[in-house]
């Protein structure tokens, strides 16, 4: 399929498609994982398993970091028919995310008390947290190089394959999970080591895609081993917007359990780490529109043909907004019935029902603001990327969640998530237009 030529609707579904079935597969694990926790351990394995996120989304970050930064750069140099450069980040970005995986594993065995009080633990919590935490952090390699490498088999134009290794990870995780915690009775430990070993399997099946032949480009060891700087701030000045997206989320997450811990106790937090887990299908799959969005606009913008580039991303507003409003309509229709696969207990259902229902009030106006930022960083643009990004969280999502509480109690919490939408969608739409400004007065493009 020639990314500059083929129709664009035709061509977003076919990057788009493979990656929410691929991204929908890793939620469907994610619930899964959760549904086993709540059942075989109960609500204060929930409540453990929430506490571990914000250090979780650390680790993403810097996946993001990374994974999106180089995969961004490949995808425009490929669109420049500059082979050797792509091969260059590609190796570069392998290398990155190798090393920043084993740096987290130190963290397995200095300071994961400390990082898990700050997400606000209590004593009765802590030791369920700290065991499911040191699993996930000795993984940390295997983690990052599975979330990382299928951003840049999308940016080889193997959409489908980077699918194949998602779902490979969510099969693999669902029945390690029965073994270890429903079979072997080993808990959160059980559903720890069940995300790692399956995280692996993905980052497996992702490195043999560039080994075997199918990919465009190749692993070249002496661009794996001899890194420039050069080539490395490229692809972290692309992925530092998406990464400082994922940190203000890490310190708003950190913030935000320290809330709900305070005006909803232990049962609070169950209730947040189940609408966290129902939020992984209900709201992360459309970012797979946004991510699958990126290539098509890197390629065509290296390409010379910002008309295609103006096109995807119209058609992605679409899809996205669409995706969201059929998401509200389950969220607020059948809320109770999504809670009940994870625990039956009445205050957990007292508290998540109601909370679910305000959190997706604004869902739909996430569409514009998810495909913009996906556009700045297709097109490398990551001050104004980041911009928007630090505004968005700043502003609209950290300010609520400070002061909505103090008058609401635990539903302003639950609050700070549609004033969160609603808000960023507008700022995103100011530099929408100024981005299709440019795009429209570009006449001559010069890739580096």
């Amino acid at each position: 399929m020639q990314i500059d030529q083929e129709k664009i609707p035709k061509l977003l579904i076919h990057f788009a498609l493979p990656a929410m079935i691929g991204m929908i597969a890793g939620a469907v694990y994610n619930i899964v994982d959760r549904i086993f926790v709540g059942r075989y351990v109960g609500t204060d394995g929930l409540a453990a398993t929430t506490l571990s996120f914000p250090v979780m989304l650390l680790m993403f970050s810097f996946s993001l970091l990374i994974g999106v930064g180089g995969s961004s750069r490949v995808a425009i140099l490929r669109g420049a028919r500059k082979q050797r450069p792509a091969e260059q980040a590609l190796a570069h970005t392998l290398t990155l995310l190798a090393a920043v995986g084993f740096a987290g594993m130190a963290l397995s065995i200095f300071g994961v008390d400390s990082l898990l009080r700050l997400s606000g633990a209590g004593e009765e919590i802590l030791p369920l947290a700290r065991n499911y935490l040191r699993i996930i952090l000795i993984g940390g390699p295997l983690a990052l190089m599975g979330h990382g490498i299928n951003s840049l088999i999308r940016a080889c134009g193997a959409p489908r394959y980077a699918m194949g290794t998602q779902i490979l990870g969510a099969i693999a995780n669902i029945l390690l999970d029965a073994l270890f915690i429903a079979k072997m009775g080993m808990g959160v430990e059980g559903a720890a080591l069940g995300t790692v070993l399956a995280q692996g399997a993905s980052a497996a099946c992702g490195l043999w895609f560039f080994y075997s032949g199918s990919s465009p480009l190749r692993i070249r060891l002496r661009f794996l081993v001899r890194l420039k700087m050069k080539v490395i701030r490229k692809i972290c000045a692309v992925g530092s917007s998406p990464f400082v997206t994922e940190l203000s989320f890490v310190f708003y997450m950190t913030l935000m359990n320290n809330m709900v811990k305070k005006y909803g106790g232990d049962i609070g937090l169950s209730a947040m780490g189940v609408f966290l887990s129902l939020d992984s299908i209900l709201f992360l799959p459309a970012l797979a529109i946004g991510e699958a969005v990126q290539p098509v606009i890197g390629y065509n913008y290296g390409a010379g043909k910002p008309d295609r580039v103006i096109g995807a991303i119209k058609y992605a507003i679409y899809l996205v907004s669409s995706l969201y409003l059929l998401s509200f309509a389950v969220a607020e229709t059948f809320a109770r019935e999504m809670i009940l696969l994870f625990n039956n207990d009445p205050e957990l259902l007292a508290i998540g029902v109601p909370g679910m229902r305000i959190g997706y009030i604004g869902i739909v106006f996430m569409g514009v603001t998810i495909v913009t930022n996906s556009a700045l960083l297709g097109l490398g643009k990551a001050r104004e990327a980041i911009t928007l990004s630090v505004f968005r969280h700043a502003v609209f999502l950290f300010l609520p969640l400070i002061v909505l509480p103090r008058y609401f109690g635990l539903w302003g919490v639950w609050m700070s998530f549609p004033v969160g939408d609603i808000c960023g969608c507008f700022v995103a739409s100011f530099f929408l237009k100024r981005l299709f400004k440019w795009l429209e007065g570009d006449s001559a493009l010069f890739i580096e």
